[in-house]
């Protein structure tokens, strides 16, 4: 107590260092107990690939796993390196030779740090969503590509081509779905993933109710009855999270133009990709009005039980990848979309086939030389 009389400015000091300290470690304790809360799956694609590329070859039944089927019929087969008939598909033994823009060329690992991102479907089996974030090392502009989860890329696993977006489900016995998603974006983009996160439909409308909603805009009252999305009115108005849900689901949207008719709207799939992107600028917007570790813990929280991350992604440098990206805008980012090629198998089921190479597109907003 004479203590305090005798030196009143240096007992203020101790008591407002204390409080400062105490509640440091309050909230770094909350944000560690939330990060803990947070599904942790082991992620090494390099072991995964090698396990997989040691098991006994996969038993391919049915039809060749090179044979497709023009989707289009009026599409002119003869201006396209990547079709081959199926008489000669049979005879051949390389499938980059089938299609080799389903293969990327090798990019060094120094020259990006590159983080996938991945929605997935209502089973968790399935990528509905597939963004490949890339951090150039030289200080360039982050770079922000969308990968169409039907595009038709190799699949170490199974041995044959099949959608990316199926990567998901893993490789029993040898490979996670994060580690064989990582595995098949690396064959395709040339690009090793460093660290992934995933996120469920309930954890991503969760998140969105937390950041206090999205803004979204449409010409017209806009609808898409798969993906449960109904927008009334045109205009820009803020949605709610089970809205913005369906917002970057729509894959079937739909417009009331003219007043009395229904019009589905062209080019739904990249429209899509669109707006997953603009979302994400959206809630990178949010997080930029973070006053404290408090409001950053109350954020977590509000997805920790329907997120995924990499076992290598230490709790710090989730933190730091998601607070250096805060309040980034559309304008700063690099973007490009990837150009493809509609086929079927001959099963009919639709699917998409890179037309270009991953490097060449990429290298139209990026030069790596």
């Amino acid at each position: 107590m004479r203590y305090v009389v005798f030196h009143p400015w240096r007992a203020t000091v101790v008591v407002l260092v204390g409080i400062v300290l105490g509640t440091g470690a309050f909230y770094a304790y909350e944000l560690n107990a939330t990060f803990a809360a947070m599904a942790i799956e082991e992620f090494n694609p390099d072991v995964a690939r090698d396990a997989i590329e040691a098991a006994p070859p996969p038993v391919v039944t049915g039809t060749t796993v090179y044979d497709l089927v023009i989707a289009d019929p009026g599409y002119d087969v003869r201006a396209d390196p990547l079709y081959l008939i199926s008489e000669q598909i049979e005879s051949i033994p390389d499938p980059g030779s089938f299609s080799p823009y389903s293969f990327g060329e090798a990019i060094p690992d120094d020259v990006f740090e590159a983080y996938l991102l991945l929605g997935t479907d209502a089973s968790g089996f399935l990528a509905d969503a597939i963004i490949l974030a890339l951090q150039p090392s030289d200080g360039d502009a982050p770079i922000m590509v969308s990968l169409p989860r039907d595009l038709y890329v190799w699949n170490l696993c199974r041995g044959a081509f099949t959608r990316l977006n199926t990567g998901l489900g893993g490789c029993k016995g040898t490979a996670s779905g994060s580690e064989l998603m990582a595995i098949m974006v690396e064959d395709y983009t040339g690009i090793a993933v460093d660290h992934l996160a995933r996120i469920n439909f309930g954890g991503f409308a969760r998140l969105v109710n937390t950041m206090g909603g999205i803004t979204v805009c449409v010409d017209y009252p806009t609808r898409d009855a798969k993906a449960h999305l109904d927008i009334p009115t045109a205009g820009c108005q803020r949605v709610d999270g089970v809205t913005a849900l369906a917002w970057v689901r729509s894959r079937h949207t739909e417009q009331l133009k003219g007043g009395d008719e229904w019009v589905q709207v062209a080019g739904s799939d990249f429209a899509r990709q669109r707006r997953q992107q603009n979302v994400l600028f959206q809630l990178a917007g949010k997080a930029a009005g973070f006053s404290s570790p408090a409001t950053l813990a109350n954020r977590l929280a509000a997805v920790s039980s329907s997120v995924r991350l990499d076992s290598s992604w230490s709790f710090g440098q989730a933190v730091l990848a998601g607070w250096r990206y805060r309040g980034i805008s559309k304008s700063s980012v690099a973007r490009f979309s990837i150009e493809i090629v509609n086929f079927k198998t001959p099963r009919g089921a639709a699917v998409l086939l890179p037309a270009k190479p991953f490097k060449e597109q990429l290298e139209s907003v990026h030069p790596l030389s």
